[in-house]
């Protein structure tokens, strides 16, 4: 019996090998490619070619299909969605009767897939996604729970877990020899942005592939002329229907020793100048990650930027979850030079929270110049530059938040440090605070080299840095919706010479209003206090300013900060000012306010306009120093329109006083003053405020551009008349006698004199002198001539 049912087993099985391998020879499966292209029409709209397929069913179950094509989604480019030129599948036949799925042989030979999106944003692939939507799945849980005599729903329910049942238990005993897909091609169409990736050569290689042990895996594509390679291993995989994909077991190196980034030039931003072009970069990347099964991953790499510079970024990265990731390690550099590490933990919520401590590393004034060759000229003339810079920082925040827990920023010595918050999750809210005990600005400052074929003045300096007249007004609008505020405090200030102590300075914005009150610091034996508002919510931009001084000796702020050793005294002084427009053609032309300043115990060097009074009468007093002292110089001022009216000028001197008035028209730079000292001959009452005393009144007047204004004598009736008294006292010798004479008419009339040629007055002092003779007299100078002549060289300019 037992004979017989082998017998008859082994001749079943040698009929079924004979029907299996005579099958596929007389059932042509081309027969049916018009159907299974109608059925993915019906399915999907889009038309699927199919040019041969071959089928076998013994020693495995085979099939190989040739030149498919599937088509584009309707509405997009005329090409292919994919297209492959041969699937080979291969299944051993026995273990399909256990229900295990053993694949002898997977091969995709130059498969091309392409995926498109359109102008509106819509992608080519959309219309093949088919998955059962959350409301369908809620829908058929509701119908089975509210109708539980419903026995078709609940058999086709009972059904679909069979289903997946079976799916998972064939699954489970998965196994492949050999997957491969060689020459694959992937292209990505952005109508969008209008960029175009292309993936060519791409090949995937998986060999022995078994659940219960680590599967291997090679992969390698070209973008453009640049390879990028992937190896993994991954698993194993074990029971598939508890599969975790967070602790399965992973290790993949990604590498490429030259990926060119032109290709992604459309995505990146552009790189600094000192990098050079983005289409000419190249990325080397070295990148390992690792998971392991209780779900830590681990990943650690480097990747360098090959530019006009090599910059490298080196990490070391541990996720002890899915939800926090702990930096160990990030290191920057440029050209081999360190710049900084960070170490810090992100935390991968909703908001990606995080905490990093940034270390820089000193980084020379030198070195930084072979990335920037311009900082060369910026600092050729600087006897003293700034040598090295350093910045740390403690930083936290999220997706809508920094703060600058502790930044400092050293600068060679001296450490400026930081603090604040900015919030970004409505309008920009930012608030900050700067401290540092003291700083030296000066060798910051740059200084180029001037050119040596000419000494530059101060209009061409000007002129240098000043804005283009084809400038247009910042329009600062966007700042509209910014809030500020921010504090500075900085106990010694170094600037040009100059020591500002306990500078305070507080800034507020809010709705295009930035408003500095106040800045405060103490200067040169003085306080100085500044107000200012800004309003960037109009265009052209609205600003106004008020300052007051007090106790300041304006001698050293001058020769610091202009070079200008010509005025010195202490200054007391309050201006209130507003205008429009930042740029100084917009501004100076809408300049309005006013002002008071007033200057005690000073001097004015380069004049001596009392010993230029004194020498006019008595001439032979001269050799005077060019220097003229004063009690005080007072004046106040109206603007309107850039143009500045005085009205009351005054200077008490030991010797004299001086008077005048004037304007100076800002947007044009020139000024017309008349001024009239008047010497007093004695030191009594210097410091009072009476302006008219008993002495010589020279009226001048100061006109002319700033940059070489001229002095001239202003002698009419008028101001003869106001010098009657000294002119009849006769005190001022032979000149003032004879204007005496011509004042008071026939008192002492002058005798009449011959005339002279009219060329005498102009022969050059070289020629010999000629005796002159009774019909032919030297021609006597007129009075102002002779005053003019008595201050000449006595006051610059004149």
């Amino acid at each position: 019996m037992v004979k017989r049912t082998v017998k008859y087993s082994l001749a079943l099985l040698g009929l079924l090998m004979i029907v299996l391998i005579v099958t596929p020879f007389f059932l042509d499966l081309n027969n049916y490619k018009s159907q299974i292209t109608e059925a993915v029409e019906d399915a999907t709209g889009r038309t699927l070619q199919i040019g041969e397929i071959d089928a076998s069913l013994f020693p495995w179950v085979g099939v190989r299909l040739e030149n498919v094509r599937l088509a584009n989604r309707t509405g997009f480019s005329e090409r292919d969605f994919l297209k492959v030129e041969s699937l080979d599948i291969q299944i051993a036949l026995l273990p399909l009767l256990s229900k295990e799925i053993e694949i002898k042989e997977f091969k995709l030979d130059a498969p091309e897939l392409f995926l498109e999106r359109n102008a509106a944003g819509e992608g080519n692939w959309e219309d093949l996604v088919a998955s059962e939507s959350a409301s369908d799945v809620a829908v058929s849980a509701t119908a089975i729970s509210t109708d539980a005599t419903s026995q078709p729903a609940v058999e086709k329910a009972v059904e679909k877990a069979v289903e997946k049942n079976n799916s998972s238990s064939m699954l489970a005993a998965l196994n492949a020899e050999s997957l491969q897909m060689n020459h694959g091609r992937f292209v990505w169409l952005d109508g969008v942005t209008q960029k175009r990736i292309e993936l060519s050569d791409l090949k995937i290689e998986i060999n022995d592939v078994q659940i219960d042990r680590p599967i291997e895996m090679k992969a390698s594509a070209r973008v453009g002329a640049d390879e990028l390679s992937l190896a993994a291993q991954i698993g194993p995989l074990g029971d598939l229907s508890k599969l975790n994909i967070e602790k399965l077991p992973l290790q993949v190196n990604l590498q490429s020793e030259s990926l060119g980034l032109k290709t992604f030039a459309g995505w990146l931003p552009e790189l600094p100048a000192f990098l050079g072009n983005v289409e000419d970069a190249h990325l080397r990347l070295n990148l390992q990650l690792e998971q392991r099964p209780d779900g830590m991953r681990l990943s650690v790499g480097e990747a360098s930027l090959l530019a006009a510079v090599t910059a490298e970024a080196t990490w070391k990265i541990e996720m002890p979850d899915s939800k926090r990731a702990k930096l160990q390690e990030l290191g920057l550099s440029l050209n081999g030079q360190q710049l900084l590490t960070a170490q810090g933990e992100v935390r991968l919520d909703g908001k990606n929270r995080y905490q990093l401590r940034i270390k820089g590393t000193p980084i020379k004034r030198t070195w930084l110049a072979t990335l920037l060759p311009e900082l060369n000229s910026m600092y050729a003339a600087h006897p003293a530059p700034w040598q090295e810079l350093k910045l740390g920082a403690l930083i936290a925040g999220d997706r809508e938040r920094l703060e600058l827990r502790d930044v400092q920023l050293k600068l060679d010595k001296e450490i400026l440090q930081a603090s604040g918050v900015a919030s970004f999750d409505k309008a920009p809210d930012i608030r900050l605070r700067l401290t540092s005990r003291e700083l030296h600005l000066d060798p910051w400052l740059p200084k180029p080299e001037v050119s040596k074929q000419a000494p530059a003045s101060v209009e061409s300096e000007l002129a240098a840095v000043s804005v283009p007249a084809t400038s247009q007004e910042p329009d600062l609008r966007f700042l509209k919706g910014f809030r500020i505020s921010s504090q500075m405090q900085i106990e010694k200030l170094h600037l040009r010479g100059l020591e500002l102590g306990r500078l305070r300075a507080t800034l507020n914005g809010n709705r295009g209003v930035f408003r500095l009150d106040p800045l405060r610091f103490d200067l040169s034996g003085g306080q100085v206090t500044e107000k200012a508002t800004l309003n960037v919510a109009a265009y052209p931009a609205k600003w106004s300013e008020s300052i007051h001084m007090s106790g300041v000796q304006i001698g050293p702020v001058l020769k610091a900060l202009a070079d200008m050793d010509m005025l010195d005294g202490i200054l007391q002084m309050d201006t209130d000012m507003k205008a429009v427009g930042l740029l100084p053609k917009t501004s100076l032309k809408s300049l309005n306010g006013r002002g008071s300043i007033l200057l005690r115990d000073g001097s004015v060097k380069g004049f001596d306009i009392a010993g230029t009074l004194r020498n006019l009468t008595s001439p032979s007093q001269g050799g005077s120093e060019k220097k003229t002292d004063f009690a005080q110089l007072s004046a106040s001022f109206n603007i309107k329109k850039g143009i500045v009216k005085n009205d009351d000028l005054f200077m008490a001197s030991p010797l004299f006083r001086l008077t005048g008035h004037g304007l100076v028209n800002l947007p044009k730079s020139s000024l017309d003053f008349h001024v009239k000292p008047r010497l007093v001959g004695t030191l009594t009452g210097q410091g009072d405020t009476l302006t008219v005393r008993k002495g010589l009144t020279v009226p001048l007047r100061i006109r002319g551009p700033f940059s070489s204004p001229r002095i001239t004598p202003e002698i009419d009736p008028a101001s003869l008349i106001e010098n009657l008294d000294v002119i009849r006292s006769g005190g001022g010798g032979n000149l003032m006698k004879g204007l005496g004479k011509m004042l008071m008419g026939g008192a002492a009339k002058p005798e009449p004199e011959p005339a002279a040629p009219e060329s005498t007055a102009t022969e050059p002092q070289q020629q010999q002198p000629q005796k002159a003779t009774p019909d032919q007299q030297p021609q006597k100078a007129t009075p102002d001539q002779q005053i003019q002549k008595a201050l000449e060289g006595l006051i610059p300019g004149f």
